[in-house]
């Protein structure tokens, strides 16, 4: 035996939850000192302190702490979409059906848009369908984030987050309808091509379907204990994540249809106001630090141009979709201008996005991270100041990030 054996190795062996802890801690620290000194969103220092911490700075998360971590990430995106999904008032809807033709109409445009940037650009047809169906989608963790610092209430704050939440199903739905195209094109399965997006598109609802049928009644009895209540629809929500993973679903479609879902059975509105408080909180930090994390600032440089392209032409499709509609919405022109600043953010969720489809599709890897991981790092930062200037400029803030 060592005679020094009660000593500590050297070099210390630091596992992946430790590390993420540091990376929370970093975050943190990082957030308070942005809004603090520079009076910009803590976002922006999660996003900051987990870019630094990624493999294409220091490399203190490398590239297997991040996969250990994958589930982390996955399990703070569903907490979001949950809570988010709880945001879908499909009463609003029948009440104002503009405001579902101006969703159709943004999250439409912005795809053609995107698609035929690409195309111009020389991408390949399905890397540019895909990279368009996730243009589609609006960060819900950004918005939830900032309408929530900014206290925001308002015509516009409200539409964009409602808005955000519907894009974000439509990015989800789409994406299973290119599947059969990308089964067509690398597999050349026709059996696959036609099951494969009926199942992942059903059966994601089905189990959205199923776990809010089991929250309801249980969330009920836990109604008179606040703390008891979250602590269940926490584990609620790991259980989903974990069951979506093991039957090869969508977690981000099943954890939205779980919220929207749950919405709609609580007739009684029990569960509209239903958060994570400072469980929620540490997920959400950890979300934006590892998504910063696992960009590759490489990529990102090599593919400036496609990626300001992307952004651009998103912007636009955005613009004009909700413009058109805004005052047979209800909106006038230029509190609709400020609603499609309000969705440009665009991060996390379509990481998991992405790792989902390569999984089944790695010949789709490449292209589509030299396509999207451009447009993502100017929408980490740009999209958040964005979108906090479309709040504040419609006076519906009462507070600044």
């Amino acid at each position: 035996m060592d005679t020094l054996f009660f000593l500590p190795s050297w070099p210390p062996q630091v596992g992946s939850l430790t590390m993420a802890a540091l990376v929370l801690l970093a975050a943190l620290v990082a957030g308070e000192i942005v809004q603090r000194i520079f009076k910009l969103p803590r976002l922006i220092g999660w996003v900051i302190a987990g870019a630094i911490y990624g493999p294409s700075a220091t490399g203190l998360l490398d590239a297997e702490a991040l996969h250990d971590l994958q589930f982390v990430m996955h399990v703070a995106a569903g907490l979001v979409l949950f809570e988010f999904g709880q945001r879908i008032d499909l009463g609003w809807l029948r009440r104002n059906p503009w405001l579902a033709g101006t969703s159709v109409l943004e999250a439409t445009l912005a795809f053609v848009a995107v698609f035929l940037i690409l195309l111009l650009l020389r991408v390949s047809p399905p890397v540019a369908a895909f990279a368009a169906a996730i243009a589609m989608a609006t960060s819900p963790a950004t918005v939830m984030t900032l309408a929530r610092d900014l206290r925001a209430s308002g015509q516009v704050t409200q539409r964009v987050e409602l808005l955000t939440a519907l894009d974000c199903a439509y990015a989800f739905i789409t994406i299973g309808v290119l599947l059969a195209w990308f089964h067509a094109e690398y597999h050349g399965d026709w059996v696959v091509m036609a099951a494969h997006p009926l199942y992942l598109i059903f059966g994601s609802s089905i189990l959205a379907l199923l776990a809010a049928a089991i929250a309801r009644p249980l969330l009920m009895r836990l109604d008179a204990y606040g703390d008891v209540q979250r602590v269940c629809a926490f584990a609620l929500v790991l259980i989903a994540v974990a069951l979506g993973e093991w039957l090869n679903l969508s977690s981000a479609l099943v954890l939205l249809g779980f919220g929207a879902s749950l919405r709609a059975l609580d007739d009684r509105r029990r569960f509209v106001s239903l958060d994570f408080g400072p469980l929620g909180q540490i997920f959400l930090v950890l979300l934006f630090a590892l998504s910063a994390a696992a960009l590759d600032l490489s990529i990102a440089l090599a593919g400036a141009i496609t990626g300001i392209a992307l952004v651009a032409a998103r912007y636009a499709g955005k613009y004009v979709g909700v413009v058109l509609t805004s005052r047979v919405s209800g909106l006038s022109t230029r509190k609709g201008s400020l609603v499609a600043l309000g969705l440009m953010p665009m991060s996390a969720v379509a990481l998991v996005f992405v790792h989902e489809t390569v999984t089944v599709f790695p010949e789709l890897a490449r292209g589509l991270l030299s396509v999207l991981v451009p447009a993502l790092v100017v929408l980490e930062m740009a999209g958040p100041l964005l979108a906090r200037f479309a709040f504040v400029r419609a006076g519906e803030s009462a507070a600044w990030a």
